[in-house]
């Protein structure tokens, strides 16, 4: 077990969980300050969308190509987390 990722795979996917969770940072606080139109929405969608398939990435990094990095197994958590979410806000009436 190792800290950072070590194969092309695992690097992209850890990489653009990190970007995608400080896009959907910046969204929100853009929105505060907007009156939340859809043009300001829109991008946190796009993240949002960008941490699950990053997750899945992750998950395929770690079992097919065996690399078992922390920071890793924390971005297939985060992409589950994000599908979890995204499968909550359409299941479960509001």
């Amino acid at each position: 077990m190792y800290l950072m990722p070590k194969t092309k795979i695992g690097k992209i996917s850890f990489w653009m969980v990190i970007v995608a969770f400080i896009g959907i940072y910046l969204n929100y606080w853009l929105s505060m300050l907007s009156d939340g139109t859809w043009r300001i929405v829109m991008p946190g969608f796009l993240m949002v969308g960008a941490v699950c398939i990053c997750g899945i990435i992750s998950i395929i990094a770690i079992v097919k190509y065996r690399d078992r990095a922390i920071l890793l197994f924390l971005s297939s958590l985060l992409g589950i987390l994000g599908i979890m979410f995204v499968l909550g806000e359409f299941l479960v009436p509001h």
